[in-house]
């Protein structure tokens, strides 16, 4: 079982190269977009911060109850976060919340993790992490860097806490502990830094 420090140091490391890939990077060159219906670098970094923001939250969420001296418990639906596989509408996703959660359940750690990394299904993006075009350029950089200080600093002035018993519970990924929600957006990070490096192949893509 790897512990929320280790997995925290993984998921800096692959923030480490999303910085590095941003910061070099013009104004022009962060709003290009490939087609109209894809996303921009810096849309994709938006969606990154976006998504450790909310994660980040639940976490606060949670060491709030276990500072409470209450159960370190938090369950949501696809009301709450609305991701969808395969962009299914919200009434099959409702009817499907009890059976994914089971499957959930069962999947080996290393299953959940591969297919977050290399999804092999269309995924339709939940309306939380949906980026804000055409943010600029020193503000989406800096808040790169701010943004993973914040989830440093939480980790760390919890670390007398027992991350694995405070639990994060989602139909899509299923029961989560701080570890491995630390370990879900290191995935979600790479995953991403593959989808900027495909807009930056572009042949239009603008010259620095």
């Amino acid at each position: 079982m790897v512990d929320a420090a280790t997995r925290l140091q993984e998921y800096a490391s692959a923030r480490a190269l999303t910085v590095a890939a941003v910061v070099p990077l013009s104004q022009a060159q962060l709003d290009f977009r490939a087609r109209p219906d894809t996303w921009s670098v810096g849309e994709i970094a938006d969606h990154l911060l976006l998504a450790e923001a909310l994660y980040r939250g639940e976490v606060e969420a949670l060491v709030a109850l276990a500072r409470a001296g209450q159960p370190t418990y938090r369950k949501h639906s696809f009301a709450d976060v609305n991701v969808s596989p395969l962009f299914l509408p919200d009434a099959v996703l409702s009817a499907l919340e009890v059976p994914l959660a089971c499957v959930n359940r069962l999947m080996p750690e290393s299953v959940r993790s591969f297919v977050t990394e290399f999804p092999l299904l269309p995924t339709r993006n939940p309306t939380f992490a949906t980026p804000r075009p055409g943010r600029p350029a020193a503000e989406l950089k800096a808040d790169l860097a701010e943004s993973m200080a914040k989830t440093r600093a939480l980790i760390e002035a919890n670390a007398d806490l027992d991350f694995e018993q405070l639990v994060s519970e989602h139909p899509v990924t299923g029961r989560t502990t701080v570890a491995q929600i630390l370990g879900f957006l290191a995935l979600h990070e790479r995953r991403h830094q593959g989808q900027m490096e495909g807009v930056r192949q572009v042949p239009a893509f603008p010259t620095a």
